[in-house]
């Protein structure tokens, strides 16, 4: 076998092949990584291709998402501060020792905003699913990564805090509220006839002594609508914050948009 191939490379050394061979196998070598390297090259520029198509994706949803949030946000400021001012209707007619109703309607308002709000935060599902999924990468503008971090940690950490603190002083004062109309069923009709307000603009007949009766409890709910009041200026406060940070996150996004 050794004197096979000793005659083999013998022939190729005498014809001068041998260097011809090595020639053609190293150019057949060079052609076999030059077409590897092509098709790493289109395979890399495929997967950025999908990469950049859904981080596109997951920027328009984002900017859907965070645009909802604020009008949602907003809205919460409003309602927050409209109690607030109701609040304060009915606290200083209490302070002024005046008894007399003149506009029954937004008296039994103001008095059904001392129930407070339920807990209001929902999650956010594409920026709870982008950090869920792994995809965060996708983003390649960091700096608007962190703005994301940033705006709903805070909606985050506000609702969060409102659940953990105001909402026992709301289901304390929803509570007292109940005591001076419970007995005749005097917190349906009010709660009955807010929402006819609302809803089907119906006004229901309320009596007289639903009013006697919360006027002569008033000193026990002062306390408590001061402080219910309080929390809305609050939440007003802070919800502004976390809007004011929202909206300028907004303009990145539809900036990044605009660029992708």
């Amino acid at each position: 076998m050794i004197n096979f191939f000793r005659k083999i490379r013998y022939r190729l050394a005498k014809n001068n092949q041998f260097f011809k061979y090595s020639r053609y196998a190293i150019g057949e070598i060079v052609l076999v990584v030059i077409g590897i390297l092509i098709a790493l090259q289109i395979n890399s520029w495929n997967a950025d291709r999908i990469n950049n198509q859904e981080e596109r994706r997951y920027l328009i949803r984002l900017t859907d998402e965070v645009r909802s949030e604020l009008n949602y946000l907003k809205d919460l400021r409003d309602i927050f501060f409209d109690r607030s001012k109701g609040l304060n209707r009915i606290i200083e007619q209490w302070q002024s020792g005046n008894s007399v109703v003149e506009d029954t309607t937004q008296y039994l308002q103001d008095y059904s905003y001392g129930s407070g709000l339920d807990p209001w935060y929902r999650e956010p599902i594409t920026w709870t699913q982008l950090q869920q999924s792994g995809d965060l990468n996708l983003l390649k503008n960091k700096n608007l990564t962190d703005d994301l971090f940033v705006f709903y940690s805070e909606v985050n950490k506000l609702g969060d805090n409102f659940v953990l603190n105001p909402m026992k002083e709301f289901v304390n004062t929803r509570e007292k509220l109940n005591v001076p109309l419970i007995n005749d069923g005097g917190v349906i009709i009010i709660f009955k006839y807010v929402g006819a307000l609302y809803v089907k603009k119906e006004k229901i007949q309320i009596n007289k002594e639903i009013f006697n009766k919360i006027w002569n409890y008033r000193e026990e709910l002062l306390p408590s609508f001061v402080r219910v009041s309080g929390i809305c200026q609050f939440q007003v406060v802070k919800l502004q914050e976390v809007i004011e940070t929202g909206e300028v996150l907004l303009k990145k996004l539809e900036k990044s948009l605009i660029n992708n």
